[in-house]
């Protein structure tokens, strides 16, 4: 009688009246408020909707009732909370005293009270050189030859295969002889030695910096891709790695749908995944390491290997491996399955073609770009070389690329000594950018600074993680569809074998799958979109950690301790490939989530009702406004009842009252905790699957932070980026070695001017007397260093004496039982009555 009574106040709703005579297939008495099922006897039995009861489900239960009265006392606080903040803060500003509009500052570039139109008249003159309107001239005419080429050259296979579609023939094409060359075992064996080639000739021509420099005449010397901590040539270096992003899909994709051969081992197949990363890496090592050393030789090589390497892409893309038509080399995999579905879902007309088209677009963009871009480098550095053969210009200082990248951060208009300046300004004494761009871009959003400048590793990786997500995105979109209903089958069997749909009883399913077109298109697009979102968050939140790190603020980032270097170190070597698997894996999920949701929604649109559901959401609905009630009271209560001044100052009011009540919310919590623990995993469940794409922020909370992988990465990433991209370290190390090569140059040029008849002594100096006749030299010239250097001298003598000093006296026993936690004893009267008396 008991469980009886239990049930019936907990489970209302499941009151069931049954009726005789008729069953549910001629006759449905429930209404649109109940289902109808039959029970053993063919009698037609009602099951009520949410809080219904009733014979036919047409009475309101009392929990209905109760839910109700909550959800209208829930909306009451919600209105009051936010009613009286809206009145607080509009008495807020009355009572504050009118301030005067500043004055329209002028800065040194703009104005600020300058339209939209003026700046589209200068600034967008200014920034859109005819370099680059030609450079994207010549992007487009290039990109639309290219795709035509590849059209061309699709074309064939596409009829072929459909006529053999036509008369169900085998499904796949014959791949010409040379494709094996130049793709040999997954391995492009064409342009590859010529890579390496090309990489022995510049390790040859290089000169080394500080190894072993009298040897060979200090040539042969390793080159390097590009500097990631250096803003030069970003762009070059982010359309390069936005071209691997292409190459690195089917590594990706292999690895999600775990297509790899069943005659080899786990640890083969993951030595030939990284084999063949290191491959496409060397393949375009040449073009980058051209671009970097900046010398004619290498731009000339780079210039025709680019090329070379574009014209066996498109051919080995389009002839030897497609993305949608099976040859005979791997015709095995899915015996031509996958494009009989393909065929029979878009039509044997173009439509394939054009979307294998579409896809190649934007490879096809970034293509264009190094090859426009290597050529004009070249004539470019030709065109410089004979100026200066002609001018007969002195050559007695010698740059390396990186003095000339140092030297550069102290000229005055670089981003370093924008940094600088700007810290000796006011904010609103700051420049405004010069950027159309930037200024469309609204500053709630970001706000472009020009004192600060991405490296080029954060321009690389993200350009490779949102060519990802755009191939990725399409491909989930052309090859999953044609599947979806399949899949509709499938996930319908088995939620009716969970939700035990064989129960004689029901004559309807608990949980009927609707059509998964549109849920499914919703939910790519909703991955992209969040993704994207957060990839933009995580660059802002970069620049701001950077700016903290150089400032010492270590709010958000943990301190830099000298024990973790090793961890940083690692971290940084980890970040991007961190980063790319993060984001990735954060798509996914993105996805899968939101197809789960999508699919709830559009099931409750198509038939109105899902048993499943809404048993679920009975119990979810009462305990949800239950929280919310609760929090809005305590939110009412904490501002207007125990705070003063309506919570502008964190002071306690009406403390009598607030002991009160908080011993009787203690009792009450108890309850509340239990279910916020429940709502505490499923938001961190979401949470982490919204935010696995930000290394920035770590679901293992602020004291578990440093045990995530990916947080630990970026915080390597973060503080290295910080030690070696400093600006205010840059512009001192600059203007310093800029100093010295100005004197040595100047040194030189006398030197060679003046006829030198015997070797000059240098007399050797003791370092010590050199470094304290120099600091003796900066103190005299710059002398409010001197009390700084006090000031420090005196802090380390006072921390010497600290060090020497003995412990303090402990009290004693009877002295310490005096002494209570939280009042005052009578010998600390003692004590401060005698300290006033003697003073």
């Amino acid at each position: 009688m008991t469980l009886t009574v239990i049930l019936s106040v907990l489970f209302p709703f499941l009151y069931l009246a049954s009726t005789t005579g008729q069953n549910c297939s001629t006759y449905n008495p429930c209404g649109s408020y109940g289902y109808c099922g039959d029970d053993l006897n063919g009698n037609a039995v009602c099951t009520c909707k949410f809080w219904w009861t009733g014979t036919v489900c047409t009475e309101q239960s009392s929990s209905g009732i109760q839910v109700i009265t909550l959800g209208v006392l829930v909306f009451f606080l919600i209105a009051v909370f936010y009613g009286l903040s809206i009145g607080c803060s509009i008495r807020r500003k009355r009572q504050q005293p009118k301030k005067e509009k500043p004055n329209l500052r002028i800065n040194e570039n703009t104005c600020a009270n300058s339209n939209l139109k003026e700046i589209a008249l200068t600034n967008v003159k200014e920034s859109a050189r005819c370099s680059s309107c030609f450079v994207a001239v010549l992007m487009v005419i290039l990109t639309i030859i290219a795709l035509t080429v590849k059209w061309l050259l699709i074309q064939p296979i596409h009829n072929e295969l459909v006529k053999k579609y036509n008369v169900n023939d085998s499904l796949f094409y014959q791949r010409e002889p040379i494709c094996d060359i130049i793709d040999f075992s997954n391995f492009n064996m064409l342009t590859f030695p010529i890579a390496c080639f090309l990489v022995l000739i510049f390790i040859i021509s290089s000169k080394r910096t500080s190894c072993l420099r009298d040897k060979f005449k200090g040539y042969i010397g390793p080159v390097i891709p590009l500097d990631f901590y250096v803003h030069i040539k970003r762009k070059f270096a982010a359309v390069i790695f936005a071209i691997i992003a292409d190459e690195l899909l089917s590594i990706v994709m292999e690895v999600i749908t775990g297509n790899s051969p069943s005659d080899q081992g786990v640890i083969i197949v993951y030595l030939l995944r990284i084999l063949s990363v290191l491959v496409i890496g060397l393949r375009y090592y040449p073009i980058l390491s051209a671009a970097y050393m900046d010398t004619i030789l290498a731009l000339i090589c780079a210039t025709f290997y680019a090329w070379l390497n574009f014209c066996v892409s498109v051919y080995h893309y389009s002839r030897c491996q497609s993305d949608f038509y099976p040859s005979n080399d791997n015709f095995g995999d899915t015996n031509g399955t996958d494009l009989m579905t393909l065929f029979s879902f878009y039509g044997t007309g173009q439509n394939l073609v054009i979307i294998q088209i579409f896809n190649d677009l934007p490879q096809y963009l970034c293509w264009s770009y190094i090859l426009i871009k290597l050529p004009m480098l070249s004539v470019e550095k030709i065109y410089k070389w004979s100026q200066r053969k002609n001018g007969n210009r002195s050559r007695n200082l010698c740059l390396t690329r990186e003095e000339k990248i140092l030297l550069h951060s102290s000229v005055p208009h670089s981003v370093e000594m924008r940094y600088v300046r700007n810290l000796f300004r006011a904010k609103a004494q700051r420049s405004i950018t010069r950027s159309f761009l930037a200024r469309l871009i609204p500053k709630m959003a970001y706000q472009w600074r020009d004192d600060f400048r991405f490296s080029s590793r954060i321009f690389s990786v993200y350009a490779t993680v949102f060519l990802l997500l755009i191939f990725l995105t399409i491909q989930a979109c052309v090859l999953v569809v044609p599947h979806l209903s399949e899949m509709e089958n499938t996930l319908q069997t088995l939620i009716d074998a969970i939700t035990q749909f064989n129960d004689v009883n029901k004559t309807q399913r608990d949980f009927p799958i609707p059509k998964l077109f549109l849920p499914y298109l919703l939910a790519i697009l909703t991955a992209f979109v969040v993704t994207t979102i957060q990839l933009l968050v995580l660059l802002a939140s970069i620049r701001r950690n950077l700016f903290q790190i150089y400032r010492g603020d270590v709010s958000e980032i943990p301190q830099r301790d000298k024990s973790k270097y090793l961890s940083y170190t690692t971290g940084n070597f980890h970040f991007a490939g961190y980063f790319i698997g993060y984001v990735i894996w954060g798509y996914i999920l993105t996805a899968a989530f939101a197809f789960i949701l999508y699919i709830c929604i559009d099931a409750f649109i198509t038939y109105g009702s899902v048993r499943f559901l809404e048993n679920i959401l009975k119990k979810i609905i009462p305990i949800l406004l239950l929280i919310v009630f609760k929090q809005y009271l305590n939110n009412i209560l904490a501002r207007y009842v125990f705070l003063q001044y309506y919570g502008d100052i964190l002071a306690i009011n009406n403390r009598r009252i607030l002991m009160i009540f908080l011993y009787f919310n203690f009792f009450l919590d108890a309850f509340l905790g239990f279910v916020s623990s429940i709502v505490r995993i499923i938001k961190s469940v979401i949470g982490g699957c919204l935010y696995m794409s930000r290394l920035d922020y770590s679901p293992m909370g602020r004291k578990l932070e440093t045990f995530d992988a990916g947080f630990a990465a970026y915080c390597g990433f973060i503080h290295i980026e910080a030690v070696h991209r400093n600006p205010v370290m840059l512009a001192f190390a600059s203007y310093v070695y800029g100093r010295m090569k100005t004197e040595q140059y100047v040194f030189n040029s006398s030197v060679s001017s003046t006829v030198i008849t015997g070797k000059r002594e240098m007399k050797k100096y003791s370092s010590k007397a050199s470094r304290k006749w120099y600091l003796a030299v900066l103190l005299i010239r710059n002398p409010s260093f001197v009390t700084l250097r006090k000031h420090s001298l005196r802090n380390g003598e006072n921390e010497e004496i600290e060090t020497l000093k003995p412990d303090g006296q402990r009290l004693s026993l009877a002295q310490n039982n005096y002494h209570r936690a939280s009042l005052i004893s009578e010998i600390d009267l003692q004590q401060i009555w005698q300290n006033n008396h003697v003073k």
